[in-house]
């Protein structure tokens, strides 16, 4: 076995969002994985209260979540996080406050509306991650709590960018998803999936020659790119699979399934 552990996004990859599909194939194929001895990790943006509809059909070694920011081993204890400083949050809400942007935090666990409650019910309810989703008026959560990103709704972005300049240590990725206006998730500059995946392979002893990982957006290609073997879904742009080492086909025609079952063949063969 060349390898020694299989890194998995789940939006676009795994799990089929628009409507809460994971192929069986796809089921078949990591428990094949892990019959065979490798470690296998979900690495994806989510936080944990959003995985509850992909946990109830697939179990993982590892959970990189919320972009690299939050990372636990299967029985849900932390390994590491990065939360976004208690002040930068205090800024956020006020900017979001001033300019009546929907916002609304991810605290590892538990995820709260802020402002502009049914935008942001509404885009919840698309992505099938209306688990453990509060709606706090008196916009104080934060002040108890770890906010690992924050997500941020608006139809003019200016100011938001404005902020974003005088705050080089955030940044802010452009969620493609039906909305009425501009969606960005905003966490930490440093955190990616490759920042956490690093927690994990020190705990077990790995380095980057022992992964493989599958993805299929931009906030996957550090992890594509530095993974010995990474695979771009079908469905990823032009520069997307520019990171990777080979493309499959896309999260509806059974990609993970087919990119794995190319691995394996030649893993046997080494």
């Amino acid at each position: 076995m060349k390898h020694k552990i299989v890194f998995i996004d789940m939006d676009g990859t795994l799990y089929q969002t628009e409507n809460d599909v994971i192929q069986e194939s796809s089921i078949a194929a990591i428990q094949s994985l892990k019959n065979a001895g490798y470690i296998v990790a979900a690495a994806t943006g989510r936080p944990l209260n959003q995985m509850k509809l992909i946990l109830e059909r697939v179990k993982f070694d590892y959970y990189v979540l919320i972009n690299g920011g939050y990372v636990l081993d299967a029985d849900f204890n932390e390994i590491g996080s990065d939360p976004i400083q208690k002040e930068t949050v205090e800024e956020l809400v006020e900017l979001a406050r001033a300019n009546e942007y929907g916002l609304m935090f991810h605290f590892g666990d538990a995820t709260y509306i802020y402002n502009d409650f049914y935008p942001m019910y509404y885009f919840c309810k698309y992505c099938n991650v209306l688990d453990s989703l509060f709606y706090d008026p008196n916009q104080a959560y934060h002040k108890r709590h770890r906010a690992f990103n924050a997500v941020v709704l608006t139809k003019d972005s200016t100011k938001l960018q404005s902020f974003m300049d005088e705050h080089p240590d955030l940044r802010s990725d452009l969620i493609n998803v039906k909305t009425e206006g501009f969606c960005y998730d905003i966490f930490n500059a440093d955190n990616d999936k490759a920042h956490g995946i690093d927690m994990i392979l020190e705990r077990e002893g790995l380095t980057w020659d022992d992964v493989i990982a599958f993805g299929d957006s931009t906030n996957d290609t550090k992890m594509l790119e530095q993974a010995h073997i990474g695979v771009a879904m079908g469905s990823a742009n032009d520069y997307v699979k520019s990171f990777a080492d080979f493309s499959t086909t896309d999260v509806f025609h059974h990609g993970l399934f087919n990119g794995l079952k190319k691995i394996m063949a030649e893993e046997v063969q080494d």
